[in-house]
């Protein structure tokens, strides 16, 4: 139907003349948590206890947790407050030597099970013990080449025990930690062959395989020591390799998306990962991408 210009002009009067009504949108309002039952708040407690801790609260450390929660009205601030000890707390307490050592160790764990299959510090020291009598066969026989890589190997076992205490001391990032879990003989003997190394060093860090070209060149690097840009940097070895890879944007993404499933079971979406990135890739700091899924209501379960 078509409309002249006058009984257009007439219409568009009459509506801006018409008494405008104010909408009400329900559920836009602050969530009220009076109503949340203490059994609620102290299953959140335990929760936060276990994932950042892998253990229970003590019965002191849940009453005085639930109470602080409590008394603030469970509000952001105060879970803000209580996973910050937990995170970054050096005080002293039985059994975690700190609240921050036993965080870290925490981190430390998942990310052997990750990338090492739960391998022990135990198995790691051993193999450093064998490499130490590999050297010295090595040494007795004149075998600089046997000496040289039996070394490296030994620094790259080192490096992963060591990631702990960096982490820890603030020496090094999380960044770091799964490059030298990447990188040790170990990771090389669950993933035999360059063609499965390349394939599972995709698989673990971003949750997906390599592109063609991305594979290429990554093998390149691998299997031939051959110079190649991949992530729109140089590498030309191992080491090289893995350091690029743990340095990308698409690491800082994939990490958040790890927390995020390790913490609510499901995958992070678009916006979730754009409302973390910026921070996380200036900052370096997992922790913080933790504590931020950890303060929200649906971890939380106060909804």
């Amino acid at each position: 139907m078509k409309f002249t210009l006058p009984f257009i002009a007439v219409f568009v009067l009459i509506s801006s003349c018409t008494k405008t009504e104010d909408i009400l949108i329900s559920g836009n309002q602050p969530p009220d948590y009076r109503s949340v039952p203490t059994i609620k708040v102290e299953n959140y407690v335990n929760r936060y206890f276990i994932d950042l801790l892998g253990r229970e609260p003590t019965d002191t450390e849940r009453v005085y947790h639930t109470e602080f929660l409590k008394r603030n009205r469970l509000s952001i601030q105060a879970r803000d407050t209580l996973v910050n000890m937990l995170l970054y707390d050096t005080t002293f307490h039985p059994g975690d030597s700190s609240y921050r050592h036993a965080a870290i160790q925490r981190i430390y764990d998942l990310s052997k099970a990750r990338f090492l299959e739960g391998a022990s510090d135990g198995d790691i020291a051993q193999f450093i013990g064998i490499l130490e009598f590999s050297i010295t066969i090595s040494r007795l026989n004149g075998d600089s080449v046997g000496v040289y890589s039996a070394k490296a190997a030994q620094k790259n076992y080192r490096d992963v025990l060591l990631s702990r205490y960096r982490l820890l001391k603030n020496k090094g990032t999380y960044n770091d930690m799964c490059a030298y879990m990447l990188n040790n003989p170990i990771y090389d003997q669950i993933n035999m062959n360059s063609f499965n190394y390349v394939n599972a060093s995709f698989d673990d860090l971003f949750q997906r395989q390599p592109l063609k070209d991305e594979f290429t060149a990554a093998y390149d690097i691998i299997d031939k020591n051959i110079p190649r840009q991949i992530f729109g940097r140089w590498a030309a070895n191992k080491n090289e390799y893995c350091d690029v890879l743990t340095h990308t944007p698409e690491f800082y993404e994939a990490q958040i998306r790890w927390v995020y499933y390790l913490l609510l079971q499901r995958d992070a979406n678009t916006q979730e990962v754009i409302n973390l990135l910026g921070n996380y890739m200036r900052s370096d700091n997992l922790q913080e991408v933790q504590k931020a899924v950890i303060k929200t209501d649906e971890y939380a379960q106060f909804r």
